[in-house]
């Protein structure tokens, strides 16, 4: 792991920055409230032909159930629309199941 940092590469948010919004973009899509635990992670992604790492977002709610869903970007490199698709997706397996 090389520990270099360019200082011409384009800046990019903080990490602590971006979880925040990721949690409140995951808290408006899905619609939240103050009770609900939302944790988010960045994680290795060991999965064939995916980006190297994964945002794993989580969620712990109030009657003890959790909820999870994954984005196969490295945190810095989620968007809000990566945080909508990713959680309506959860929502309907969580319908379906």
């Amino acid at each position: 792991m090389s520990t270099f940092i360019n200082p011409f590469a384009p800046e990019r948010r903080s990490l602590p920055c971006q979880a925040t919004a990721i949690k409140a973009w995951t808290r408006e899509v899905l619609e939240c409230g103050g009770d609900v635990v939302v944790s988010v992670n960045q994680l290795a992604c060991t999965e064939r032909g995916s980006a190297p790492q994964e945002t794993v977002v989580l969620l712990l709610l109030p009657d003890r159930r959790s909820l999870k869903f994954s984005i196969h970007k490295a945190l810095y490199d989620v968007t809000e629309a990566d945080v909508v698709a990713a959680a309506q997706s959860c929502e309907e397996a969580k319908a379906a199941g």
